[in-house]
């Protein structure tokens, strides 16, 4: 074969691939994000280390953003990377922006979590109660006297759905 044509396909096969490594830096970000915010909540790096680490994965998860445009993962790591600094505000302006993109049940109870830091309880329950409703499994992770009432919500409205009272979902 031609060394022109040689040229011309490695050419192409660079071109083709050239998108990927984007997603593929992406995902490694990711991997690292997981795998700091997942160190500090077992407390396997705690005080000054835990909080540079947590720092990094939230820088991490803004520029895995912006290579994976359209994935909901880098928001809801940014957001629980920010929850960890105590950064509720901007947790759930982070979570509420991913939300509007696609409401997911892991988005809905981290929105919850970071309205709550915030101090904003009304907010926080909504959210709850909308990931409960969503998907009950998905607020096992709350504590138990949150929970039950927030399951016993849940059925007295799908209750009501069957019974045809029930006019729109419990809002976010």
């Amino acid at each position: 074969m031609n060394v022109w044509i040689r040229s011309l396909l490695a050419l192409a096969l660079v071109a083709l691939a050239w998108p990927e490594l984007g997603r593929y830096r992406g995902e490694i970000l990711l991997a690292d994000v997981s795998a700091r915010v997942s160190a500090a909540l077992r407390g396997a790096t705690r005080g000054e280390q835990a909080t540079a680490s947590v720092q990094t994965a939230y820088v991490e998860a803004q520029q895995a953003a912006t290579l994976l445009p359209a994935d909901q993962r880098p928001a809801l790591s940014a957001g629980v990377a920010l929850l960890l600094l105590h950064r509720g505000a901007d947790a759930a302006a982070i979570l509420a922006a991913a939300i509007e993109q696609g409401e997911r049940p892991e988005l809905t109870l981290n929105l919850g979590r970071a309205r709550g830091v915030s101090g904003d309880e009304r907010g926080a329950q909504a959210a709850f109660l909308r990931t409960a409703w969503a998907s009950p499994a998905a607020v096992a992770t709350l504590p138990a006297a949150l929970r039950g009432p927030l399951l016993d919500r849940v059925r007295s409205l799908e209750a009501d759905l069957r019974a045809g009272r029930l006019r729109q979902i419990p809002p976010l």
